[in-house]
């Protein structure tokens, strides 16, 4: 590159796609259905949840939203997230060689959250495709508010992982604690259940909950939102995923090379 060029894009974003592609035949490697079960694996989780929930305890959705789709664009975001989280958590100590390579950790993070969004992707493909099923017209902002979430949701991820990898490192306590916070996020966010059945201080807990904002416009296209209620919830997911992306950047350029050291 030429001295004084500026690009918008780091150096390594061009082997972010060969390594997302090698990890992706890599954890399938062998299977019969092989890269199928990025698919079916999600697919199969949400039925579970939907049999559970739905079927066997009477769970219901809100506004006419087939239970399986309120789970599906729900439950795919989320395991995205905590896939690739969780996998940031042990990203430093399975991966000991980076202390002696050129390999910026950056690229290992953002591996792992396109890896898992592919999971996002799934359910994003849900929601727009009941939304055509159905016949749905939410309008433009409606059409285009859950790719806007899904790139919000990398970004923020990004973010969270830059923040986790190496503080992981420095504190090998904070992976089993992630493991439970997660788990309880799960029920503190609208991804099993309606957000209308929120009531009292749960009602609360949601709206201060970015993930319920994200949510909200994965399914604009099912559920619309209108006016206030539109701007706020882009507003609130857009702060949070930049927050995330600012603080896991000022993280990882303090503890970075202490995490290192400690491999």
């Amino acid at each position: 590159m030429p001295a004084g060029r500026m690009t918008l894009f780091p150096s390594w974003v061009r082997s972010l796609a060969p390594l997302v592609g090698a990890d992706l035949r890599r954890r399938y490697a062998g299977s019969l259905l092989g890269g199928a079960w990025a698919v079916l694996a999600p697919v199969l989780e949400a039925a579970t949840y939907g049999v559970v929930f739905g079927w066997v305890l009477g769970a219901s959705a809100s506004r006419g939203l087939p239970y399986a789709v309120l789970i599906a664009s729900g439950l795919f975001p989320w395991i995205a997230f905590r896939e690739a989280v969780e996998g940031c958590a042990t990203l430093l100590p399975d991966n000991r060689w980076i202390r002696r390579s050129r390999v910026p950790l950056d690229l290992l993070v953002a591996k792992l959250v396109v890896t898992a969004s592919v999971r996002a992707a799934i359910g994003l493909l849900v929601v727009l495709g009941f939304a055509l099923a159905t016949g749905r017209r939410p309008g433009a902002a409606g059409w285009l508010l859950p790719p806007v979430a899904f790139v919000l949701q990398a970004i923020g991820t990004f973010g969270v992982g830059r923040l986790v990898a190496p503080v992981a490192a420095l504190a090998p306590d904070l992976r089993p604690t992630l493991v439970s916070a997660l788990t309880l996020l799960t029920f503190a966010s609208p991804i099993l259940y309606p957000e209308s059945a929120a009531r009292g201080w749960l009602r609360t807990v949601l709206l201060c909950n970015p993930f319920t904002h994200l949510l909200r416009l994965y399914r604009t296209p099912a559920e619309p939102l209108a006016g206030a209620g539109l701007l706020g919830s882009l507003a609130v997911a857009t702060s949070a995923a930049l927050a995330m992306a600012a603080l896991g950047g000022w993280v990882r350029e303090r503890a970075w090379w202490r995490a290192r050291d400690l491999l």
